[in-house]
């Protein structure tokens, strides 16, 4: 049985649009819309290109799909929209099932986890009328425990901190969390945030938002138009200090504001996560909704005396609930569920299909009999490659197919990574992909991490030894590589070690500032010749700018 689960812009603020294709249960195909439109978030739009692309991989047509899945209960008229929409566009629509959004997140990260049972947590905006729940999983069933509904957001708090600061909503929330790393610890004490989002240790698990600081038309504001979800009286109580414009500099004051939201945002995910031990006895945890992709909190949850594992997979946000919601289909139908160990789910090129992009492109290019071998010296020879190979990965984070790598000991590289190829603010962190086995001697509580979905604190004697991917604050955001997932990858890993000693390389997206992630070769020429990297390696061919 083919069960195709569809996320997208059924109003025009809906972001995330992805496909995702299971057979039997078994995922077979994935991709975020962004990638085939070239804008990023692909926001009010539904997945054409990514519906097509999985029904071509799996080589079968809408026909052979016995049911299309939307997370979004809420929706008037929701499954006659699917329906006329799915087919006008592909000649035939299956039975239509709509799920609900936020157990549509719990289904993505429980049933793939490796646990039997867990403490789940989904945290966005907003979904269906709800922001977080808290649930347990047990075997084959999701029991919801507590629920909070809109404007009781973590994700509403958040974003108004990030329009605070001058970022977008919806967009550049991991800017605030990695400009929070700036702050002085004795500023964000003057600027403690339980007057805008509140917390109760006493009755375990309850926050709310307070709406007096809440823009009264909030509902209407929409991520594209960016209109401010706060209002004048929560400037007013910043001491009338006005938010900060895109183009200003940020001063103090702003990294100190960032530091609080995130400190205070850990505490009350702290307390939810307090109360759902205190009635689960549970010492696992999974969690996702883009609150999930604060990856500082996710390693305060993942320190809590009340943890210890945590699952989350490469989507934790709403680009994963066409996962999610497929797979909760599939559980009806009795399907087991594999689990997530692999985020390369999209499309891949033959070398054939390279090489007749480079030739008709007029590029001088060599075909490399060891590609890793040879990436490796380049990069250890502190030279930018970008890394294009095999399946594209499903979620926001370059894992080693759509990959810029570089030296993680070089001082300088961080500086040139933003200034010359990424385009962007200097207080960005890089992240370090370190060869699985060899992580314990890098970063202290190392635990399997393939998917960059939280911070390890780099050991104190390592600091110096990796400064590139080393935030401010001495973290890491890190990746694990193991042979069995990638190979290629973990052979250039291994190789840069033979070279340098050190089992790490720098790891970033293979795209340029508020772009998607490459996901063609032609893509990945337009990037390669568009930015400051020295040399990029797509399939089996190196190109290296300056040669010949």
């Amino acid at each position: 049985m083919y069960i195709l689960g569809i996320n997208g812009g059924v109003r025009s603020n809906n972001q995330d649009a992805s496909a995702c294709l299971l057979k039997d249960g078994k995922l077979i195909a994935a991709a975020e819309e962004e990638r085939f439109l070239k804008i990023k978030f692909a926001t009010g739009v539904l997945p054409r290109n990514a519906i097509r692309f999985c029904l071509q991989f799996a080589n079968i047509s809408m026909q052979d799909i016995s049911y299309v899945v939307f997370p979004g209960i809420t929706y008037n008229d929701i499954t006659r929209i699917l329906e006329t929409y799915i087919k006008f566009h592909f000649g035939f629509c299956p039975k239509v099932k709509v799920v609900d959004h936020h157990m549509a997140h719990a289904a993505s990260v429980f049933y793939t986890s490796a646990f039997d049972e867990s403490m789940i947590i989904t945290a966005d905006l907003t979904g269906d009328g709800k922001s977080t729940t808290l649930c347990y999983g047990s075997d084959d069933k999701i029991s919801v425990l507590r629920e909070f509904k809109r404007p009781d957001s973590l994700g509403i708090f958040y974003s108004m901190i990030t329009q605070y600061l001058g970022f977008r909503r919806d967009s550049d929330e991991y800017k605030v969390m990695g400009l929070s790393a700036y702050g002085n610890n004795n500023g964000a004490k003057n600027y403690d945030f339980t007057w805008l989002l509140s917390y109760n240790n006493k009755d375990g698990g309850n926050y709310s938002l307070n709406t007096d600081y809440l823009n009264v038309n909030e509902n209407n504001r929409t991520p594209p138009r960016q209109e401010p979800l706060y209002s004048e009286k929560f400037v007013s109580r910043l001491n009338n200090k006005p938010h900060r414009l895109e183009d200003m500099p940020i001063d103090g004051y702003y990294k100190d504001i960032a530091k609080s939201a995130q400190e205070h945002l850990e505490k009350v995910a702290l307390n939810l996560l307090e109360y759902l031990h205190e009635k689960t006895r549970s010492q696992n945890l999974c969690l996702a909704g883009g609150v999930a992709l604060n990856v500082l909190m996710n390693q305060k949850l993942m320190e809590s005396k009340f943890v210890e594992n945590v699952h989350l997979t490469s989507v934790p946000g709403d680009n994963g609930l066409s996962l999610g919601a497929a797979i909760m289909i599939a559980k009806e139908n009795g399907f087991k569920i594999d689990k997530y160990q692999n985020p390369f789910w999209g499309p891949e090129y033959t070398n054939e299909q390279i090489e007749y992009v480079l030739t008709r492109a007029k590029v001088r290019f060599e075909r490399v009999k060891d590609i890793s071998k040879e990436v490796a010296h380049l990069v250890a020879q502190r030279r930018i490659i970008g890394w294009f190979q095999g399946r594209m990965e499903l979620g926001p984070r370059a894992l080693g197919s759509r990959s810029i790598l570089s030296d993680p000991s070089d001082k300088d590289m961080k500086d040139r990574l933003n200034r010359y190829v990424k385009f962007r603010e200097d207080f960005r962190p890089f992240a370090p992909s370190v060869l699985e086995e060899r992580a314990p001697e890098y970063f202290m509580n190392c635990r399997y991490a393939p998917f960059m979905a939280i911070t390890y604190n780099v050991r104190p004697d390592k600091v110096k030894e990796i400064p590139t991917p080393t935030h401010v604050d001495n973290t890491a955001r890190i990746q694990t590589v193991s042979k069995s997932q990638n190979g290629l990858y973990y052979d250039l890993i291994s190789n840069f070690e033979n070279e340098t000693g050190i089992p790490i390389v720098t790891n970033t997206s293979l795209n340029v500032r508020d772009q998607p992630m490459c996901l063609s070769p032609v893509d990945a020429l337009s990037t390669f010749y568009s930015t400051g990297m020295d040399g990029i390696a797509i399939g089996n061919y190196l190109l290296v700018k300056g040669d010949g």
